[in-house]
């Protein structure tokens, strides 16, 4: 049994849920269902350093480290590493959301820093679909993973259609935008626990 990839995908998952929750419950009038996780470290935000240095930048440095760990598991079996390299632009996404925080509101255009947030969020949600949708093909070859194959690339077309939904403004922005993220990192205990059950 090695619980490794389990292990970084539970850092990882913790570290992207609970400060959200924690700084949510800190600031009146934020709702989990309307707001984006970003409105939480928006520039003149309450606490908007803390929710990014001690939230945002943690939780990406674990989603790429979650990647780095599962390369080391399975490159020995198969050529994983571009379907991870795009997965860990999820983790970059969070970083350049604590260097870049969005405006109040986290509009579609804005300042610059907003821009720029939106550009490393895009990049972020686009990088996670397209690497789910890599591995797919990838796992369909790996006797440990094959039975995920599908179930990951329909992972990632749903990670793609949440971020086309995300680019409309809605009252349910923060709920779609939660949804996406609870595939992303449901996906990831998934793959660490059947590899941790495997052997």
């Amino acid at each position: 049994m090695n619980p490794g990839v389990f292990l970084a995908a539970l850092l990882a998952t913790t570290l992207t849920a609970l400060p959200p929750w924690w700084f949510a419950r800190r600031r009146p009038g934020y709702s989990h269902l309307r707001h984006t996780i970003s409105e939480l470290g928006a520039s003149g935000a309450p606490e908007a350093k803390r929710v990014a240095w001690l939230g945002f930048a943690p939780a990406g440095l674990a989603v790429m480290g979650f990647s780095a760990v599962l390369n080391a598991r399975l490159a020995p079996e198969g050529d994983v590493i571009s379907g991870l390299a795009l997965l860990s632009l999820l983790g970059v996404s969070y970083v350049g959301a604590a260097v870049f925080p969005c405006d109040e509101g986290a509009p579609f255009w804005g300042t610059w820093k907003n821009q720029m947030h939106n550009l490393v969020a895009g990049l972020g949600y686009f990088g996670a679909g397209g690497g789910l949708i890599e591995l797919q093909r990838v796992f369909e070859d790996l006797p440990a993973l094959a039975s995920l194959s599908t179930l990951t690339g329909a992972v990632g077309k749903l990670v793609l259609l949440g971020m086309v939904a995300l680019s409309f403004e809605s009252p349910v922005r923060g709920l779609i935008q939660r949804t996406v993220e609870s595939l992303v990192f449901g996906w990831m205990l998934l793959v660490g626990a059947w590899l941790m059950l495997a052997h």
